[in-house]
């Protein structure tokens, strides 16, 4: 009888995870997010072309993705969802961009296309900067499972060894870009980028 109850518990907290986890990735998937063209399939690799976007952006000194990902994240999410000059809440888009360098680390949120530069409200964290990128062309390699940072700095390195195969010059440092909430245990996607000269 015990042994029927746990069964029964067990296939019902299992229900309950596999629904929560169905939730969770269409919420992502309706969610709006940065718009790109693809230049071209290059093996694993895909050359993407980014038009200039509007991104709110904090800075961290921590050069580790791990240490810095949490604070970085609270503070945009922060201002998105009301700590701003009109206490207006802006849709949450994906993706996410981090960036490391030898003196720190960056996390920037994509504002909403509806938005530009004047209609933006300003922040209330003088940390939370708003920023139009320049148009880019960059290499992209896409990999599932976690963006922990083992992985990331995994995927990093193929990235750069796949674009020197393909003799493609790059421009700048490798980001990683994130799509899902780290709750999302399934279906997760997860990409690195990183600029390139484009045509070749």
């Amino acid at each position: 009888m015990h042994m029927r109850i746990i069964v029964l518990l067990f296939l019902a907290l299992l229900v309950i995870f596999l629904l929560s986890q169905a939730f969770t990735a269409m919420s992502t998937a309706r969610a709006e997010q940065q718009p790109y063209t693809v230049r071209q399939q290059i093996g694993e690799l895909e050359i993407r072309h980014y038009p200039a976007t509007l991104m709110a952006t904090v800075e961290s000194p921590d050069t580790s993705f791990r240490g810095s990902s949490n604070a970085s994240f609270r503070r945009l999410a922060g201002y998105i969802f009301g700590g701003n000059e009109q206490a207006k809440s802006i849709p949450m888009t994906a993706p996410v961009h981090m960036e490391q360098a030898p003196t720190g680390s960056r996390m920037r949120f994509v504002m909403p296309a509806s938005y530009t530069a004047d209609s933006m409200p300003l922040p209330n964290d003088p940390g939370v900067r708003m920023d139009t990128t320049e148009e880019e062309h960059v290499a992209a390699l896409r990999f599932g499972g976690s963006g922990s940072e083992d992985r990331i700095a995994e995927h990093r390195a193929q990235l750069l060894a796949l674009c020197a195969k393909e003799g493609l010059e790059v421009l700048g440092g490798v980001r990683y870009l994130g799509y899902d909430p780290p709750w999302q245990l399934v279906g997760r996607r997860n990409e690195v980028v990183v600029r390139v000269k484009w045509p070749r």
